[in-house]
């Protein structure tokens, strides 16, 4: 196995696992405080939020690894990992990573009803926030459903997992519409509305709505840097999706099935 690889390779199956390890690890400890605690009901939708934000993030960051082991293992031994559950592992990634990014949606939109809607109720109700992941989870598994339809997931053979190649521009074009450009444009719009809401406000508030509004945009502010570090991470495949895409439309190559099949295609 060449020498680099290997050492990213193995390097971030660590990181992964060390992820994985600290979401366990502080999502047993949010499920354990909020339910040996007696939380008001703002404090458990918070709790609800992280809940569901560390749930997905363990399972993804632990298909991630998965995939790394496979290349090691892959690399080094040429074992095949060809197979069914490859596929539905490489169907569920992309699932798992659209769900997470509406999870800090959710979160957006809890801030946005608290600051410019407080008087509804509804948008504020507990139980609203242990449904609505439930339902994303499902909306995400119908919009990657595509990519199993069209046969999109292939096994690469060069990386011994299963994914779409970047060479499937339409394909890539899809996940990344639904998996970082929607939930992206959404959480922008509700900080853009939040902060102009904001420095709109009056001098007469009262104390107590005052306070308020300080905390929530404190908290705000936190989870901004947060988003803004997970929005960072898409930034370089945006950029590596760009260049291939143009590449590829300036070669007139177009994706047929596989790589594989391209290369004997043009060979006959």
């Amino acid at each position: 196995m060449n020498q680099v690889a290997f050492i990213v390779c193995f390097t971030t199956l660590i990181i992964c696992s060390l992820t994985c390890l600290f979401s366990c690890i502080i999502l047993v400890c949010v499920i354990h405080h909020l339910y040996q605690n007696r939380l008001q009901q703002e404090d458990r939708i918070i709790i609800i939020h992280c809940i569901n934000i560390y749930s997905l993030l363990s399972i993804y960051i632990a298909i991630v690894a998965l995939f790394n082991i496979q290349s090691i293992l892959g690399n080094l031994y040429g074992y095949d990992f060809n197979s069914s559950w490859c596929i539905f592992l490489g169907y569920l990634a992309p699932t798992l990573a659209c769900s997470l990014f509406w999870a800090f949606v959710n979160q957006a939109f809890f801030r946005l009803s608290r600051v410019i809607y407080p008087t509804i109720r509804r948008l504020q109700s507990y139980q609203l926030y242990i449904v609505l992941p439930f339902i994303e989870l499902v909306l995400s598994c119908i919009l990657m459903s595509l990519i199993l339809f069209l046969h999109s997931v292939v096994y690469l053979p060069t990386d011994y997992y299963c994914f779409v190649p970047f060479t499937n521009v339409y394909s890539m074009f899809w996940l990344v519409l639904n998996n970082y450009g929607s939930p992206v444009g959404v959480l922008l719009f509700i900080y853009i509305r939040i902060t102009i809401f904001l420095r709109r406000q009056t001098n007469t508030q009262t104390l107590v709505v005052r306070q308020r509004q300080d905390r929530d945009l404190l908290v705000i502010r936190r989870i901004l840097i947060t988003v803004g570090f997970v929005i960072s991470l898409g930034i370089p495949a945006m950029i590596f999706l760009y260049i291939n895409a143009r590449f590829m439309f300036i070669n007139n190559y177009f994706y047929t099935a596989t790589e594989k099949d391209y290369y004997e295609n043009n060979s006959t």
